[in-house]
């Protein structure tokens, strides 16, 4: 009878101990993932870095992992490479930047073809409306989104002036879409699409030249050294980022053109705010990389989730600003405020857009 304690002690050690156990394996299952997400980043830029950061913090909250398939030399050859291994590692979908129409097809393609749904941020284009397997694509609505620019030059150059462009990596049709806004927003008529000069602008302005900075700022410090060189006169620019935006205000400076030449931009980088409080950019269109990666991956848990069809366009939030008005950028950094991320998980889902454009 004295032994009865010990024994009535190892009963309740044991009811302990079952009770531990199971609360660690239900804290296992709880952090268990759905799956991996693939992420193709296809080229160093900063936006496509800032895409990863969003595109992670909902990861996270939704229960995904994510694995990066870098792309530093923006190369095809190494997107499809890249979605192979992810195809091979049975990823649960795809999601990220393509570097191209053409290779876009072809990532569309080997990802449909193995029955893993893909969503990119950029690229759209109307054949792949309602495909089956593409969840979407989420970009700025990309015409409109020059145009502020290009109206705001207009107003700027009083006396009009020659003006360029510098403009990201061609071929998936951003880069040629901010253009073309900003030239009918400049007041050009003609090819605006084709975007080659002459064309016929408003108040005086010439359109002189069109270089392209790769998206990066070492290669748009080269293209604007070259427009300077050819136009000496040049009183405006138009750069289709702020990383290349730094590396044009560079050349600027070093040719003694810095208070000369207008420049505006887009997406509002960090460094480009603070462009726009220093002064020597004058506006830029922002959006969210950040934002746009969240909303990739919530999208891609709704369509997983059997949310929402396949197939759609979504477009991405946007404020142009100057320094009058930059509270009302949308900002790249949220993901490091849980409190933001929260926020953007529990806003409603993007829209699609309900007459999306024909390409």
């Amino acid at each position: 009878m004295k032994k009865l304690p010990a024994v009535g002690g190892v009963v309740v050690l044991l009811a302990i101990l079952a009770v531990a156990a199971t609360a660690a394996m239900g804290a296992t299952k709880a952090q268990k993932s759905k799956g991996t997400i693939a992420f193709l980043l296809s080229g160093p830029d900063l936006y496509y870095q800032y895409g990863l950061k969003g595109a992670e913090a909902a990861a996270k909250k939704l229960g995904y992992d994510v694995k990066v398939y870098p792309n530093p030399n923006i190369s095809p050859s190494t997107e499809l490479a890249n979605v192979q291994n992810a195809i091979a590692a049975h990823v649960v979908a795809i999601d990220g930047y393509s570097v191209g129409l053409s290779t876009e097809t072809a990532t569309i393609d080997q990802a449909t073809r193995a029955h893993i749904p893909i969503f990119l941020m950029y690229g759209y284009s109307s054949k792949y409306v309602g495909k089956q397997g593409v969840v979407g694509f989420e970009q700025t609505d990309l015409v409109s989104y020059g145009k502020p620019d290009g109206t705001f030059m207009k107003s700027a150059l009083k006396t009009g002036g020659q003006v360029g462009v510098i403009t990201g990596q061609l071929g998936r049709g951003d880069a040629e879409g901010y253009r073309t806004g900003f030239l009918q927003g400049l007041g050009c008529k003609g090819d605006t699409v084709g975007g080659n000069p002459p064309l016929s602008c408003a108040k005086d302005v010439q359109y002189v030249a069109t270089e392209t900075g790769h998206w990066l700022r070492p290669q748009a410090y080269t293209a604007a050294q070259d427009i300077i060189g050819k136009f000496p006169n040049l009183k405006g620019l138009f750069v289709e980022n702020e990383d290349m935006a730094v590396g044009v205000h560079t050349a600027l400076v070093a040719a003694h053109k810095d208070k000369q030449v207008t420049l505006v931009s887009a997406n509002g980088a960090p460094y480009g705010l603070a462009g726009i409080k220093a002064g020597w950019l004058a506006a830029s269109d922002t959006c969210s990389p950040s934002l746009e990666g969240l909303y990739s991956i919530r999208l891609i848990d709704a369509y997983l989730n059997k949310k929402i069809q396949g197939g759609k366009l979504y477009y991405s939030h946007t404020a142009f600003v100057t320094k009058q008005n930059m509270k009302d950028a949308v900002g790249w950094t949220f993901f490091q405020q849980p409190s933001q991320v929260a926020k953007w998980m529990s806003a409603p889902l993007l829209t699609p857009v309900a007459h999306p454009p024909a390409s």
